[in-house]
């Protein structure tokens, strides 16, 4: 990433396009110097920093200014008598008109990842894996406006991850103003809390983000808490924009991965998707190129606790780690394949993102749940960034894995790309029974640098032996895991 700066080296724009490109946006005729520019928080400097590096022992938390470039919707924001909700009067917004805001932003870092939240907001804005030097969060170029069918009547295209309350389209809590504290700043973990109160249904919603040493997921623990007298119906789901593999767009070949045997198409998106159920294990909706025009669709039920989005074109991914008995719902919703009018508002072509959401509840958009006075619902779910692994077929919160067979090839792929340093065994085995037919045994130490990858030839076993293969990872002082084998999923050729 160029030559070192000194530590306490003043970081200028020219220094951006260097040491950071991934927070540079792309020229336009309109705007052609716009950059995100870091300033030091309170002390009217620039931020002193040098470039990651795979090597440095690096662990913080910094509050930092973010500049990030928008049209100046913000004069065109008014309220009605009675009502809690922003409202935007879009004859008032002069889409031509480009400002640049500074925002608060919480930096966190570590030898993997590069986190920048803008807490104010309750939002994670940007998400870099190191190893590759990639953002995988989809971010607008210039900040706008537009409609949307919620409380608010309206929705703001900025990018990254947002949680979002009480249901409807992107809910209101992203527009509501959310308060935020530094929880730990320790040699172990680093934690920030945000926090917005829903004024419609009383809920309260806390969000824990957090890092620890040496390891390339974040965690985030959400809370929901009842603070009224009454029973009170809502959905919460969060909603994160990727574009694997560092372009800002979705690559050609981007494969959606969620472990369902079906989906479900709404009906104002059947015309466009298809009909509904669907099987979903060859549903050409599993890859971007199979999406025709816009729309949504939902899992339904799950197999297990994640979902992705993956580029064959960089072997690059993303997945959400969760628990499926609190979060059960995923509905993935995309502009479609290489639509013309994706909101870029430099106008610049792209390409768009995915919006792979999860939910507590297990459909959208009318599916509820009811929480009783004063309780509260809480649970545990961690992102990361892996590459190198052709796919996904299993992810936990240590390590995720493509374990997939070619039939005609009798073949077998498998890939791993742990979130830390990683030294456990492989071992591939055949049959029902107990214990099953060892076949193979690898001894493996990865990282999220070094990925293990392997594919195999399988000749002398029957179609039967190949459908019964499962991979028996761990070791017996961690304990093991037994993952099935999934029939491959031809790419398509594009």
């Amino acid at each position: 990433m160029g030559s070192a700066l000194p530590w306490n080296s003043p970081l200028t724009i020219g220094d951006m396009f260097s040491y950071f490109p991934e927070f540079v946006t792309r020229a336009t005729t309109r705007i052609t110097t716009i950059a995100a520019i870091f300033v030091l928080c309170g002390t009217g400097g620039y931020l002193s920093a040098r470039p990651a590096q795979l090597g440095d022992d690096i662990f913080l938390l910094d509050t930092i200014t973010l500049t990030i470039p928008q049209v100046d919707y913000e004069p065109a924001v008014y309220y009605r008598e009675g009502d809690p909700y922003p409202h935007v009067d879009f004859q008032q917004v002069d889409q031509e008109r480009i400002i640049k805001k500074d925002h608060t932003a919480v930096l966190m870092e570590n030898r993997y990842i590069r986190l920048i939240l803008l807490p104010e907001m309750g939002r994670v804005y940007s998400f870099v894996y190191k190893p590759t030097g990639h953002e995988t969060l989809w971010r607008n170029d210039v900040v706008t406006v537009g409609g949307a069918a919620n409380d608010t009547g309206w929705w703001l295209w900025i990018g990254g991850i947002e949680y979002t309350l009480p249901g409807d389209e992107h809910g209101t809590t992203w527009a509501m103003p959310w308060s935020w504290e530094i929880t730990e700043d320790s040699s172990l973990r680093k934690s920030i809390r945000m926090q917005v109160l829903e004024p419609k249904t009383g809920l309260q919603e806390s969000v824990d983000v957090s890092i620890v040493r040496n390891k390339s997921s974040f965690e985030t623990r959400i809370r929901i808490a009842n603070t009224t007298n009454r029973q009170v119906e809502y959905a919460h789901w969060i909603n994160p924009q990727w574009v694997p593999g560092g372009q800002n767009v979705l690559t050609d070949r981007t494969e959606f991965i969620i472990p369902t045997d079906q989906i479900l198409i709404n009906k104002q998106w059947q015309e466009n998707l298809g009909p509904s159920p669907q099987a979903w294990h060859n549903n050409p909706l599993r890859f971007i190129s199979g999406w025709n025009k816009m729309g949504d669709l939902m899992a339904d039920g799950l197999t297990g606790g994640f979902y992705s989005a993956y580029s064959h074109d960089t072997q690059e991914g993303i997945v959400r780690v969760f628990d499926s008995d609190k979060t059960p719902g995923v509905d993935v919703w995309t502009y479609g394949y290489h639509q013309a009018r994706i909101p870029m508002s430099s106008k610049e072509p792209g390409a768009g993102y995915v919006e792979m959401w999860g939910g507590t509840s297990r459909t959208y958009p009318n599916e509820r749940q009811i929480l009783a006075p004063d309780a509260f619902i809480e649970w545990t779910e961690l992102m990361y960034p892996y590459q190198q692994t052709r796919g996904l077929t299993f992810a936990d919160e240590d390590v995720a894995i493509s374990f997939r067979i070619v039939l005609d090839a009798h073949r077998v792929i498998i890939g791993l790309c742990p979130v830390s340093d990683w030294q456990e065994s492989l071992e591939l085995l055949t049959g029902s029974e107990a214990g099953g037919k060892p076949l193979r045994r690898w001894d493996v130490t990865a990282s999220p640098e070094t990925p293990f990858f392997v594919t195999i030839s399988l000749d002398g076993l029957t179609e039967s032996e190949l459908n019964e293969l499962r991979l028996r990872v761990g070791s017996e002082r961690n304990g093991w895991k037994i993952i099935e084998v999934e029939k491959w999923v031809p790419i398509p050729n594009i």
